[in-house]
């Protein structure tokens, strides 16, 4: 399957924590959360893409996108367990409703970003 966007990095820093992706989807992915090395929780979410654009005359590739913290009940969820996670992720992998999903959060979240701007 090609694609032509830019994948998620399997390790990422953000919010003070370390995360590193233990399972990936079509639609999902699974990653561990850590605080100084130690596992704290495990972060499920929908995987979402950002549209190519422009910004200041330069084309900026689509890109797949880490959760901001908004979008946590949404399109993102957080578990104690690796099998609580695995459960959620089995659920969006065979859920065909995810897109729809996705669609009303980004809406919800665009929506958010004008109001604030205003």
């Amino acid at each position: 399957m090609s694609q032509n966007h830019e994948s998620l990095a399997k390790k990422k820093r953000k919010n003070g924590f370390d995360y590193t992706q233990v399972l990936r989807g079509s639609r999902s992915c699974i990653f561990e959360q850590r605080l100084w090395g130690i596992l704290i929780a495990y972060e499920v979410f929908i995987i979402r893409i950002s549209p190519k654009r422009k910004i200041l005359g330069k084309w900026i590739k689509e890109k797949e996108l880490f959760p901001c913290n908004e979008a946590f009940g949404y399109t993102a969820w957080t578990y104690w367990t690796h099998e609580q996670a695995f459960v959620k992720y089995r659920k969006l992998e065979k859920n065909d409703n995810v897109n729809e999903t996705k669609k009303q959060h980004v809406r919800t979240l665009t929506e958010e970003t004008i109001i604030k701007k205003e």
